[in-house]
Formats: structure tokens, sequence, C-alpha cells
């Protein structure tokens, strides 16, 4: 595929720096079909990668060897590589649920695999790149046995945000992993993202040390994994919030499966902000308030709406939280910066007429990897924000961009 002149350039150093993806406006036309893949020229070579014809990402990068074969044997290696980085990390030495494959953060663009207790979860990101990766599925996985992963069966689910409960394999319908000591039941075939949210398992970690004690109150809590973390850490109550009430059941059973008391845990389903303003009315307050929505901003156009809606959400919030509380702001968009997220806290602490100083940020887990000339792959953002002072009440103008996203978690 050759590169627009005008683009040419600026094409080639984002590639040489490590960006894997060229937008439609910057190739030619082409007639090849979706996952075809073929070798980009600027005003030299610059790699090879698959085609997506009808996507404004045009060309996903493979390889800067234009003239790489991805064969079975190509990816068997790099899959093998992302298996060996994952070897020994002690981060993950508390699980045995990883992601295995994370897309174009480890060289093998359009492909997720989430191994859960030896089930490999498959999604591709898009009908091109299930057209690369399908055929080549056998190979890859082999790579990750050889790798050190092992895998006992297998579900592909398809193409990401298709219909859930499709899919094809001989992996069961429910995996029970296990995290930190704690237990949970995956549906690997209906669940929400590949069935349980891994990026999120150091935050849950760090959330749950400040919980010892405190009454907890985690927002769309899907199957409640920050709400076991946090009762496994000796919370003294946790409520847990989600708009699903299979995700809301799921959550109370996975902490009565940890062998938590049962009156120490509330289970609500309901609109999360119908949630915060009806707390707020009654007095209810927290010592520890988590964030955690789904992905506000699927696109650029939407991000100012996004941010409003995080700013509602999080005063919300705040004002639900103990003077001297903690409030967790999590984002999961990559059209959301960090530095966004803490702009949305200044301006909530200032409404609510306290101060929130920032004093831990997180992000990914080291099984999901980020690349510094990638600044899209870096999707998620936690912030926990130390309140100072008592909040004031919530307002009750309930007006605005929420009432587009509510709802329980959506897809990463």
């Amino acid at each position: 595929m050759q590169l627009v002149p005008a683009h040419a350039a600026r094409v080639a150093r984002a590639i040489a720096l490590g960006h894997p993806w060229i937008y439609d406006r910057a190739v030619a036309p082409t007639a090849l079909p979706a996952g075809a893949v073929a070798a980009v020229h600027g005003e030299r070579a610059i790699g090879c990668g698959f085609v997506d014809p009808d996507a404004p990402i045009r060309v996903r990068m493979l390889d800067r060897d234009p003239a790489a074969v991805i064969d079975d044997a190509w990816c068997r290696a790099r899959a093998m590589a992302a298996a060996l980085r994952r070897r020994d990390v002690p981060a993950l030495a508390v699980t045995d649920a990883v992601r295995a494959i994370h897309g174009e953060k480890d060289a093998l663009p359009g492909l997720t695999i989430d191994v859960y207790a030896g089930t490999a979860e498959v999604e591709f990101d898009g009908a091109a790149a299930a057209a690369l990766w399908e055929p080549r599925l056998p190979a890859v996985l082999a790579g990750l046995g050889d790798g050190g992963l092992a895998i006992t069966a297998t579900w592909v689910r398809g193409v990401r945000g298709a219909a859930r409960g499709g899919g094809r394999g001989d992996g069961g319908p429910t995996v029970v992993i296990h995290e930190h000591g704690a237990r949970f039941t995956v549906d690997v075939r209906a669940g929400q993202k590949t069935g349980f949210f891994l990026d999120q398992r150091g935050n849950r970690a760090l959330v749950a040390e400040l919980s010892r004690g405190a009454r907890v109150l985690n927002l769309f809590a899907y199957t409640g994994g920050f709400s076991v973390a946090c009762g496994r850490a000796g919370a003294a109550q946790v409520t847990s919030v989600d708009l699903a009430p299979a995700a809301v059941a799921a959550a109370d059973q996975h902490w009565r499966d940890n062998g938590l008391a049962a009156r120490a845990h509330r289970a609500v389903t309901a609109d999360c902000f119908d949630f915060l303003t009806a707390a707020a009315r009654a007095g209810e307050r927290w010592d520890v308030v988590i964030v955690d929505p789904p992905s506000f901003a699927a696109s650029e156009a939407a991000r100012p709406g996004a941010l409003a809606a995080y700013q509602r959400l999080n005063q919300a919030a705040l004002a639900v939280t103990a003077a001297d509380g903690v409030l967790v702001a999590a984002s999961c968009s990559s059209h959301i910066t960090e530095s966004d997220l803490r702009d949305v806290m200044a301006a909530v602490a200032v409404a609510g007429q306290v101060r929130v100083p920032i004093v831990a940020t997180r992000g990914h887990d080291p099984d999901h990897p980020t690349l510094p000339g990638f600044p899209e792959g870096r999707y998620l953002k936690l912030l926990v924000g130390a309140v100072q002072g008592l909040p004031i009440p919530l307002s009750g103008n309930r007006g605005g961009p929420h009432k587009a996203v509510r709802g329980g978690h959506g897809p990463r």
C-alpha cells in the first residue's frame, strides 16, 4: 500500500516510534480485501500490515519488515514471546487468569486472548482482524503453550461488540478463577468484556488495602470484583450497585462463595445516578466510594459529553463520601486521558468545596502492557483521592449527558 505523500513522513516517523495504526486519510485507495497483508511504502518501505478497507484505521502494522511472511511460524513466535513476557512476573503470581495477548501492545494487532484457568477466550477487534487471525489461531495458541501458558480449552467469541452468547469452541460456559485468594465464576461466553475485568486486578488490591474497617460503596459493580476484594480485606460493610440484575446476583453470589458474612453485603439493582441521588438525600455516607463506569467516550466526538458525565457522576459520588473518606475514580476510555480525569477531580473538589488530593495513580497490570509511542493504547486510568472536608449535598439537578450513558458496565 502506498502512503499519501502529504502524510508519508509523519506516518513513517510514527511507525518508527511504535505506533501500530495508519488511518484512512494517509493511504491511497485499495482494492485489497479485509484482512489482506500488504507492504506499506512511503518514500521507502516501512513495514507490512493488514488492511481494513472500510474502517478509519485502514492498516494495522504487523512487522517492520515489508517482506515478512505472516505464516504459522511467525504467529507462533510472536505468541510465545508474549507468553514469556508474562512468565515469572510477581504481579501475575496471584492469579490463574491473565491476558495472554493484548493486541497491538503484544505486536499481534486486533487480537485479544485472555486465559481463565486454562480456558483461552478469544476476541477479534473487527472483521478484518477476524479474517487475518481465525486461520492462524492454532499457531497462536501453540505459541502460548510454547511460552508456558497451559491451555486446556478454547472459546472463540468472534468479533468484539457482536451479540454476546455466540461463539464456538470446547470451553464451558463458566470457569472458576482465583485472584489474590478470592474465587470468582466467570461467564466466558456472555459476560462483559471477555468475562471479567482483568485489567483492574492490581487496582482491586490497592483499593482493598484502603478498605479495612470501612464502609465501601462500589458503583457499576458488575460481578463484584472490587466488592469481594474489599470484603476479604476486612471492610465493615460493602454496597454493590449495578443496573444489570444478573450482574448484581453474581456479585452477591461471589460474596457468599468467598465465605464473607451475608449481612455485610448489600447488593442493589439500580441506575447509579438514581442511587446516588437517593442516597445523598437520605444522608448516607461511605468511607470508600469506587466509581468505575463503562466507557462514556466511544469516540473522540463523544469526548465533551463524556467529560461532563464523568464530572456529574464523580460530583454525585463525592456527595456520599464521608469527610476524610476516599473517592476512587476510574475511566476505561482511551479518549479520556489521565490529565482529563485529574481535571474532572479538580472541578469536583471545587464544586464540593473540599480538597481532594490524589494520593495514588494506577493504570493497567503488567499483562496489559502499553507502548510509549501509542497513547491510544493507554485506556485505563484510576485515581485515588483523599477527601478533606465535608462534601456538600447533591443539588438534585440530574439533567445532562449522563442520560445517554445509563446502565451497568459496558465492554472495554
